[in-house]
């Protein structure tokens, strides 16, 4: 189930280069190899990240073990930001790729909230728009079909990680078909079913590795009643 996360440029909107030189004196820098873990689920919640480079899972792992995949981040986005209503990551935050990442440590955090009101602001203006995004989300879940399940995600990935060409828009990660149902709660068969339909469908296509979303035809789809029916 795909999750809305945040920019650093949100976060740090309208703040002066004096306060961004401060917030840098408070970050640190980490690298991290493809496969690594940057926090895994009950840690200590010590510290908010912003990704420079590469990409970055967001999984849910339940207790048998089941990982559902929440997001995949790209640079510039914010993760962690929940410290401050949590002891324990909630979350295990996995290195799709070499990663460079700044970490602002919690204390860091409360200085800039307590000291920047810019960024006071912004940050409470982020954590009411992601929790009113998360309730819909949820509710949204349990009323739709994997296919469209599907659809939806295969146009948010085409709009976050898309390079537009002329056959259509490429979706520039390497995903299994394991990674999208791991996305939208479902199985790896229902996953390659389905991308099947679609293809017969014309609604995507390949190239190489990557699947070509056709925006427009797949956002019809998507918006179309036959998207809400079950799959025959």
């Amino acid at each position: 189930m795909p999750l809305s996360y945040t920019s650093a440029d949100e976060l740090f909107e309208g703040i002066s280069d004096a306060e961004a030189q401060k917030v840098a004196h408070l970050c640190v820098e980490r690298r991290y190899r493809k496969g690594a873990t940057i926090f895994s689920k009950g840690d200590p919640a010590d510290s908010l990240y912003i990704l420079k480079e590469g990409r970055v899972r967001m999984v849910f792992l339940s207790g048998k073990g089941a990982e559902t995949i929440l997001h995949i981040l790209k640079p510039d986005a914010v993760f962690g930001e929940l410290l401050l209503s949590e002891e324990r990551r909630a979350l295990t935050a996995i290195a799709g790729t070499e990663v460079i990442a700044t970490a602002l440590p919690k204390r860091g955090l409360v200085e800039l909230l307590t000291t920047i009101p810019a960024i006071s602001r912004n940050f409470l203006r982020i954590l009411s728009r992601r929790l009113a995004k998360v309730e819909k989300e949820f509710g949204d879940f349990g009323h739709t079909w994997s296919y469209h399940r599907l659809a939806q995600i295969l146009l948010q990935l085409a709009d976050e990680h898309g390079q537009e060409t002329a056959q259509g828009t490429v979706i520039s990660l390497r995903l299994t078909h394991e990674d999208i149902a791991n996305l939208i709660g479902t199985t790896r068969e229902t996953v390659t079913t389905q991308l099947n339909r679609f293809r017969r469908m014309k609604l995507v296509g390949r190239q190489g590795s990557s699947i070509v979303v056709h925006r427009r035809r797949l956002e019809d789809f998507a918006s179309s009643v036959e998207a809400r029916r079950p799959l025959p």
